[in-house]
């Protein structure tokens, strides 16, 4: 049931952050509202960590059965890790068609930390929703 709840969480983020990124990229609300970029970090980096989670665990490749050993730590990992790797190549591409801020560093330091967050959030929603599968595994260690 979880697997497919967040698979579906999924898709609606990654539908909304691209609505979200079309309207913006019309409107110039990249360049108007210097807010705006950080928060689509924020949710890019909650859509890439949950995607990761989901992919890890829910998808059905690693895992075959929905009683699957889950721990906290590997959920954090598998979250933060995906998303600064798929992070820092965002801002590889960025620097490559040349769509970068006149403060290029500062600006991709805050897109890290603001991906980073979203991930942290993405994998504390999977832990308190996923609860009671993550604790029994923790407890038979």
């Amino acid at each position: 049931m979880f697997k497919r709840r967040l698979f579906i969480t999924n898709f609606i983020l990654i539908i909304s952050i691209a609505v979200i990124h079309l309207i913006a990229t019309y409107f110039y609300l990249y360049w108007t509202l210097p807010w705006f970029d950080i928060m689509v970090h924020f949710l890019g980096g909650l859509w890439v960590g949950s995607t990761a989670i989901w992919y890890i665990y829910f998808s059905g490749r690693f895992y075959k059965n929905d009683d699957l050993p889950i721990s906290k730590t590997r959920i954090f990992l598998i979250s933060i890790v995906s998303t600064i790797i798929v992070g820092v190549l965002w801002e590889v591409f960025e620097f490559y068609v040349g769509a970068v801020d006149p403060d290029y560093i500062a600006d991709t330091i805050l897109d890290l930390i603001m991906d980073t967050l979203g991930s942290i959030v993405a994998a504390t929603y999977v832990v308190y929703s996923y609860k009671p599968n993550i604790l029994n595994h923790e407890r038979s260690k």
